[in-house]
């Protein structure tokens, strides 16, 4: 019966730009967001051939898009959708981690703050090892299943499967060409929408080095400010030198630094990657809900600018000397 409904399936070309979540709502026939949300997570929405399972994805003009009809969405309600490049038969298991991303080339997924990434020892309970043992038993058809990105245990963030060595390969010797991009969160305020300028001491030279990265305040409340940078795990240590010029602090990182969260303030949301041949695939992915829950009740999208560059902590010591 699976099959049957699996074949039931509807295609448009997209006409304009248009979001994949709400072209879904206009063409898809689905009775609410959420259902096609979930369409689309699930596996039952592709695009020119590719199943995509990012809502917010953009679409260009001439994209074709697939998805299962109303009617078999409803009747096959226990199905569990898979990659296309499954068999006709439903996964064994859920994924141990959300899956934000996966084709014929490459899984990506959700590596959660706390959690190794990976370790050569057997006895060390890895993220990698928990996915690589459920695509061993779901993706029966993959050449190699081998991770291409590490992330810090600390931090949280995309991490990206490699189905087949040449992707692999490709993806290492490039991963410094693709653009990387992170929610950083801090204790302190930046000016809204800016540039923070960071510099390096070049070893054996006294001329430093000098580094930019462009940011877009998110959200603010009177101790953290949430930040959307370009930024790579490798130039952390730079970034965190330049907050601290400006009196601020990258919250989880560093003995100084406050720990409201237990976890770093750092999260990978997206990764615009290149293949082999040229293939442009941009994985993306949502905010963490604790960044979310810390920054209950803050203003936005514009930071309140502290003046004075001093942290909150600072002000707040100083006013009670004031009144003693």
């Amino acid at each position: 019966m699976g099959l049957f409904y699996l074949r039931r399936m509807e295609s448009k070309q997209v006409s304009e730009p248009i979001v994949l979540l709400d072209f879904l709502m206009e063409h898809g026939q689905f009775s609410t967001r959420t259902r096609a949300r979930n369409a689309i997570k699930g596996g039952a929405v592709s695009v020119d051939g590719k199943a995509l399972k990012i809502p917010s994805a953009d679409l260009t003009n001439g994209q074709t898009v697939t998805w299962s009809s109303k009617s078999a969405l409803k009747e096959a309600k226990d199905f569990s959708f898979g990659s296309p490049s499954l068999s006709g038969k439903a996964e064994s298991a859920k994924a141990p981690y959300e899956v934000v991303y996966e084709d014929d080339n490459i899984l990506a997924y959700i590596k959660p703050a706390g959690m190794v990434f990976a370790s050569p020892r057997p006895q060390v309970k890895t993220s990698f090892t928990a996915m690589k043992n459920w695509m061993e038993k779901s993706r029966s058809n993959c050449e190699c299943i081998q991770f291409v990105n590490r992330i810090e245990k600390e931090s949280s963030g995309i991490s990206i499967i490699a189905k087949n060595l040449v992707w692999r390969k490709h993806l290492q010797d490039h991963w410094n060409q693709f653009t990387e991009r992170m929610y950083v969160l801090v204790e302190g305020h930046l000016p809204a929408d800016d540039v923070l300028f960071c510099f390096e001491n070049e070893e054996g030279k006294k001329k430093r080095i000098k580094h930019e990265f462009p940011y877009r305040t998110m959200r603010a409340t009177e101790m953290h400010t949430l930040l959307k940078m370009d930024v790579g795990f490798d130039q952390i240590p730079i970034l965190m030198s330049g907050l601290r010029r400006q009196q601020c602090m990258l919250i989880g990182k560093g003995k100084q630094a406050s720990d409201p969260l237990g976890r770093s303030g750092l999260h990978l949301f997206q990764v615009d990657l290149t293949g082999p041949t040229g293939e442009k695939v941009v994985v993306k992915s949502r905010v963490p809900q604790e960044f979310l829950n810390l920054m209950k009740g803050g203003k936005g999208p514009k930071a309140r600018p502290t003046h004075s560059n001093r942290r909150p902590k600072d002000l707040e010591n100083q006013s009670k000397k004031k009144h003693r």
